[in-house]
């Protein structure tokens, strides 16, 4: 026990350094692992309620991210009478178009219609509240 304590003190520097060094490499592998469980949970937790997301042409994966999640930039939109098409094909059992626009002071500009807010529960048992 005395040699490891001598080794230390004449080695107090090195020694330190290579505390410190296993504490952040240790603190930096778990918050990589809590980064990447928030990551997961945030994309598949919630239940989105969507069975097919119709869109312009482009990434699906940049369509899918706008629309669902509220990320990336708008692929563009579908025409008008595109919507009507699909919203009267009798395979839909329901088509909400939407649309995003600019932006203000920081919140997304998005068009829709009324069937968003009336045919979705978004939280357990309670359907859209706007609280302004």
């Amino acid at each position: 026990m005395s040699l490891v304590r001598r080794s230390l003190r004449q080695h107090a520097l090195s020694s330190f350094v290579t505390i410190v060094s296993v504490g952040l490499a240790a603190g930096l592998t778990m918050s990589v692992f809590a980064i990447n469980a928030q990551t997961y949970d945030a994309f598949t937790g919630g239940k989105v309620g969507f069975d097919a997301v119709l869109g312009a042409r482009g990434s699906q994966l940049q369509l899918v991210l706008n629309t669902v999640f509220h990320l990336e930039t708008s692929p563009g939109n579908i025409p008008w009478s595109l919507y009507k098409e699909i919203s009267e094909d009798s395979r839909v059992t329901l088509a909400i178009p939407y649309a995003v626009g600019d932006n203000y002071q920081g919140y997304r500009i998005v068009g829709t219609t009324q069937e968003m807010f009336t045919k979705f529960t978004y939280r357990e048992g309670q359907g859209f509240v706007l609280n302004p």
